[in-house]
């Protein structure tokens, strides 16, 4: 999963953010198998995992005011043959296995 996301500031009463500032980083899960349905994450599933990386109350924004913006994010499930290459190895990013109620642990790539 790719999420590019940038820092909403409050300004009279609304976040204003600049989508050029946006960050775009890379998260390597291993999922339980009944988190894919017809070969995709559902967006249930997907906002959980999102949650789960921001934090707690990540959406009502941070005490300073400030809030996270999610610009976009990309969700690309590999084939058996693509993980089998296991392409996470050459990447730096966060790497995480996801258990069956959705709590994420952190972990080195090679526990992929």
């Amino acid at each position: 999963m790719k999420i590019t996301d940038t820092l909403g500031v409050r300004v009279e009463g609304a976040h204003a953010f600049n989508p050029l500032a946006g960050i775009t980083r890379t998260f390597w899960y291993r999922l339980p198998t009944d988190w894919v349905v017809d070969g995709a994450v559902p967006r249930q599933r997907r906002e959980l995992l999102v949650d789960r990386l921001y934090g707690p109350g990540w959406r009502d924004g941070n005490p300073d005011g400030s809030r996270y913006i999610i610009l976009g994010v990309q969700e690309k499930l590999l084939s058996d043959g693509e993980a089998a290459g296991k392409p996470w190895l050459a990447d730096r990013a966060g790497f995480y296995v996801c258990a069956p109620d959705g709590e994420l642990r952190e972990v080195v790539p090679r526990e992929l």
